[in-house]
Formats: C-alpha cells, sequence, structure tokens
C-alpha cells in the first residue's frame, strides 16, 4: 500500500525502538517542511515515552507549528507583532543612510510608543482583550470592544485598530488565521482640532508673565532661556523637538545672512532618556532657516561666554539636552498664572509653531509655509522630479514682525543683555 502524502508542515507515524545493547529508545518520524521537502528527524531518550515526547518537541520546531502553539490568545499575538515591529524599526533608523533611502520605511523609534501603549491596553487587566483566543475573536468582538475604547478616547481607540489590524494581517500572511476578522471593523473616526493661530495679546502676556510675574517657580537661567526658545520657535516655525535638538554647530550667527541647518530632532526613548535623532521627523524636514534679526539676538542673548560646536543650545545643568517635556510644565505655569487671560488649550510649543504657519501662509501661501516648515511635497512632479533646496524660502520680515507683535514689557535683546557665565545652564525642572 502506497505511503500517504503528507500535507505541508505534517508528520507520519511515529516508530520507536529500543537502541541495540542499551536502555535507550529512538524515536524516528518522516515530515514534509513548510516548502514540501520531505526529512527524517529523531530523538533518543530513557524510555519511550520520553523519546517521543522530545520527538514532538522537536518537530515543532522544524515544522512551524510552535510558532502557531505559542499564539494561542489575541494579547500573545500582539506582542510578537511588536517585538518584529519594535526590531526591524531599531534595524533600520541605526543606518546611516536611512534617512536618504527611498520607499516604504519602518516607524522610527520615538514613534514606536504609540504602539507599545496600544498593545499594552490591548493587554490590560481588567478591560482589555488580551486573554480573547485567536478563534474568539470576531469581527462583531473586535468591533464592540473598539467602540468601547473610543467613547473614552477616539485617539487611544484609532492607536489600538491599528495594531490589531497589522498584527492579524501577519497572522492571516504566516498561516496561523484563515481569514482576518479586523478586515470588517469599521474605522474610528476621530475629530482633529482646528489650528490655533495665537493672538499678539497673548503672546505678550506669555511672554510677560514668563519673564515678570515673580510665582513662576522657575530659576532666572530657565525662564531666559525658555523666553528665548518661545523667540526661536515663533521665527522660525521649527517643531519644538528640533529646537531642543539643536547644537552651536546647526547654527551660523556671523554672516550676513544668520542660518540654522535642521538635521535632528529630540526624542525620548524608554531606558534611554533624552536624546538627539540625527535625522528629522521627515526626510522633508531636512532645511536650513535665515533668522530674523529677533532670534539672533535672543540665540546671542542665551549663548555663553564659553562653548564648544557640540554644546547644546539648550543644555541642562549636566550638559544633557533639556527635556522639552520640562520645558512645557513651565509653559503650563504661565497659563496657571495669567488669571484666565490665556486658555490652556490654546497655549503649546505646537501652538507657537501654528502661529508661524499662518503668519507665512498669509503673506506667502501654504506652499511657502510647508517648505519652511518642512512638509512633505506633495504631486507627482514635486515628488519625484522637483530636487528639493536645502535653503528654505526668506520669510524672515513676516516672522521679524509677528516675533514683534509678542513684546511686551520686555523686548528681545534687552531683556538680558548679560552673557551667562561659563557653566550657567537651565535646571532640570
Amino acid at each position: 500500500m502506497a505511503r500517504a502524502r503528507l500535507g505541508l508542515g505534517e508528520a507520519g507515524d511515529i516508530n520507536t525502538k529500543r537502541i541495540d545493547g542499551t536502555n535507550r529508545w529512538r524515536a524516528r518520524v518522516r515530515y514534509r517542511d513548510a516548502l514540501g521537502a520531505y526529512h527524517w528527524a529523531s530523538a533518543v531518550g530513557p524510555t519511550k515515552t520520553k523519546a517521543t515526547s522530545d520527538l514532538r518537541d522537536k518537530l515543532d520546531t522544524l515544522t512551524g507549528t510552535a510558532q502557531i502553539a505559542s499564539v494561542t490568545t489575541v494579547g500573545e499575538l500582539c506582542e510578537r507583532w511588536l517585538d518584529r515591529a519594535l526590531a526591524e524599526s531599531s534595524a533600520y533608523w541605526t543606518r546611516s543612510d536611512a534617512a536618504e533611502r527611498r520607499g516604504s520605511k519602518p516607524p522610527r523609534p520615538q514613534s514606536m510608543v504609540h504602539s507599545v501603549r496600544a498593545v499594552r491596553n490591548i493587554r490590560a487587566r481588567p478591560g482589555g482583550i488580551g486573554d480573547l483566543r485567536l478563534n474568539e475573536a470576531t469581527t462583531l468582538a473586535l468591533e464592540t470592544w473598539l467602540f468601547e475604547q473610543a467613547e473614552e478616547s477616539r485617539g487611544r481607540a484609532a492607536e489600538i485598530r491599528i495594531v490589531l489590524r497589522k498584527a492579524f494581517h501577519g497572522a492571516v500572511r504566516l498561516g496561523l488565521l484563515v481569514t482576518d476578522p479586523m478586515a470588517g471593523v469599521d474605522s474610528i473616526n476621530r475629530t482633529d482640532p482646528r489650528p490655533i493661530a495665537l493672538k499678539p495679546e497673548e503672546l505678550r502676556a506669555i511672554r510677560s508673565i514668563l519673564t515678570t510675574s515673580p510665582n513662576m517657580q522657575a530659576a532666572h537661567t530657565t525662564v531666559r532661556n525658555l523666553d528665548a526658545l518661545i523667540v526661536i520657535l515663533l521665527g522660525t516655525g521649527m517643531r519644538v523637538g528640533e529646537a531642543g535638538a539643536l547644537r552651536w554647530s546647526d547654527l551660523d550667527l556671523d554672516g550676513h545672512d544668520p542660518t540654522v541647518t535642521i538635521s535632528g530632532t529630540q526624542v525620548e526613548l524608554k531606558g534611554k532618556g533624552v536624546l538627539r535623532q540625527d535625522v528629522p521627523k521627515t526626510e522633508s524636514s531636512n532645511r536650513t532657516l535665515l533668522l530674523p534679526p529677533s532670534v539672533v539676538d535672543a540665540i546671542e542673548g542665551i549663548r555663553p561666554a564659553w562653548w564648544k560646536p557640540t554644546d547644546w543650545v539648550f543644555p541642562t545643568r549636566n550638559g544633557t539636552p533639556w527635556n522639552t517635556g520640562n520645558a512645557a510644565k513651565v509653559l503650563d505655569r504661565v497659563v496657571e498664572l495669567s488669571g484666565g487671560a490665556l486658555q490652556k488649550h490654546r497655549v503649546s510649543f505646537h501652538k507657537l509653531r501654528s502661529t508661524a504657519a499662518t503668519a507665512i501662509d498669509e503673506e506667502h501661501g501654504q506652499e511657502i509655509a510647508g517648505l519652511v516648515l518642512g512638509h512633505k511635497l506633495t504631486g507627482i512632479t514635486r515628488t519625484h522630479y522637483i530636487a528639493r533646496a536645502p535653503m528654505a524660502p526668506d520669510v524672515r520680515h513676516t516672522l521679524e514682525r509677528l516675533v514683534r507683535s509678542s513684546l511686551g514689557t520686555a523686548r528681545v535683546g534687552e531683556q538680558e543683555t548679560r552673557k551667562p557665565a561659563k557653566g550657567q545652564h537651565l535646571r532640570a525642572v
């Protein structure tokens, strides 16, 4: 009788036999791997049962069934996807040419924090679905739970949905599931807030409270540097992370046209703290900006008497880059001290960037604003045929006027003309 044909990943009957002259047993079986090739596998043990058990464990690895057996719940599936995604992200973005390469790219390491948070919510006890078995994860069950999450936070639900879609898609691709239950789950409709441009009176209130209020509860150096940071964000439109990652080598203040070159951003990674990532948020964010006079004055006002090109423009007392999250806490304190003149939802570093973008758009249009802010070019011609100039358009006149509209009781360059002494740094708040 002909031997039965084995399917992919299947094994035949296990045969056992005592090894001649010993008290040990050998278990042997024929199996077919994932590519269709036939092989023999064997294992030896002190008893027939032990030899058979060891051979079954060996087969799990050889045929790939160990992976299927280990992924039995939604939580385990998402953890395995996350481990792979983190490894791919780390491997790609440690390449020296990562930013210049074209085509699809994995998320940057700092962006993976959203996926890590989503998996944590999926596996949360109670409230998560991490213990749900894969055969129980129907479209109805997944959609019902997701929309319960959306009632509390649409942003969180959207993050979770992205992870579940990727994890289940991978499960189908690897043969762990026949169909994808997430394929039929409806999308999470998010309502993003409209961009906010701060009014001149709000800008004046921020800087006036910051520099004159006796209740700021922040060191003088911290206040002065935060005011300079506000001026830089208003006068360049750069992201706060890009400003936090600036080194003195990125600035050219001595020429006829002072510039700042943006080639990195500040990130915070778990277990590593705050560090500079030598590629900005997107490949389009690499750019050189012309600096308005007010911004030059503000930067000169915080430049120490002794500095090295590799020193941070905004350092802590320990010589590390200032955590812009800590700087944001000082800005929150300004709102608290405003007595209602400032509203929390209108005051943030991102709103300063929006204010600069709005001012540029009103005088020069959206395309120029996008080039200054480092946004991606749109359209086939722009994306594939037009080389992007490293120098952003000159909008200094517009941004200089914006910065000067923020002047209150203190003027840029007049608030503190004395350069800090050597070794004087920002206080970590």
